[in-house]
């Protein structure tokens, strides 16, 4: 009831504060359509599928999956070493350079601003 006398004695003023309101209500429906649509898209028996193998390999075989965290790494590294052969000096600051024969941890932290 109070609303509509509301409404009544100022119909502009009414539809001027109430219009960004509805906008966004309209863009929070659309932007959640969009994110329940990826939701049931998702393909979860893909995700449980690999979440089993994770398990299943870390209860059956620990050292397993150490090998494999030492594989990316190890990779990870080569990869560190490629991009530093191809980084040139910084000059003036505006470039940072990645030193390779740095431990990993050492080189990721001398690369960020």
């Amino acid at each position: 009831m109070s609303m509509a006398v509301w409404v009544a004695n100022g119909p502009e003023r009414a539809t001027r504060l109430v219009r960004p309101l509805v906008e966004d209500a309209v863009e929070l429906k659309t932007l959640a359509t969009g994110a329940f649509q990826e939701i049931r898209d998702f393909n979860w028996k893909v995700a449980y599928d690999e979440f089993e193998a994770l398990f299943v390999t870390t209860i059956r075989l620990p050292s397993l999956v150490f090998e494999k965290l030492a594989e990316r790494l190890d990779k990870f590294n080569e990869d560190l070493s490629r991009r530093a052969d191809d980084t040139t000096p910084a000059t003036s600051g505006s470039r940072p350079v990645i030193n390779a024969s740095q431990p990993q941890g050492a080189a990721i932290a001398s690369a960020m601003p």
